[in-house]
């Protein structure tokens, strides 16, 4: 998989991540090697630009001359980080254009909006949780149909904390 999405100055100052979108003549010549010498499938994850949302079709249509196996789409700029809202109307945009399979990613905090992607976007298939499960641990039971219930997600955690804790045996604070 590679990662043109991540917003993370550390990493877009190198021209990483979504930094890679403000070069698309850079980032087609990567394109080009990675595609020309992988053994293997080769996925995208991507924003929908750096700085403007009237980069995405230039995106799409450089990410469409190659055999990707899955472009995950977080449907938001390198500038916006997690703010704002997604773009949802560029996403749109994908699900008509895009020749590789799509992964939804952005802001699917719990099984309602989980639903409602589903009904807006039912040719969709994947979806990536990214801050959903860090807002709501039980999400993925809870898909399943289960109620919420902390006590498993409490005893998960003190099951981690106890093994790092032994692991670390003080070497800092856990």
């Amino acid at each position: 998989n590679l990662n043109t999405g991540c917003p993370s100055g550390t990493v877009t100052a190198k021209g990483k991540g979504a930094g890679m979108l403000a070069h698309v003549p850079e980032l087609e010549i990567f394109l080009d090697e990675i595609f020309s010498r992988s053994p293997m499938p080769v996925s995208i994850k991507t924003r929908i630009g750096y700085a403007s949302a009237d980069e995405f079709d230039r995106l799409l249509e450089l990410f469409s001359r190659y055999p990707v196996k899955e472009l995950i789409i977080h449907p938001r700029l390198q500038i916006d980080y997690y703010n704002n809202h997604p773009n949802m109307d560029a996403f749109a945009y994908a699900v008509e254009n895009a020749k590789a399979p799509l992964c939804y990613n952005g802001d699917l905090f719990g099984v309602e909006d989980i639903r409602n992607f589903q009904k807006q976007f039912p040719t969709v298939e994947n979806i990536m949780l990214g801050r959903g499960p860090l807002k709501v641990p039980t999400l993925m039971k809870e898909l399943e149909g289960e109620e919420r219930d902390l006590t498993l997600w409490y005893n998960f955690h003190m099951e981690l904390l106890d093994e790092y804790e032994k692991y670390l045996s003080g070497q800092m604070n856990v």
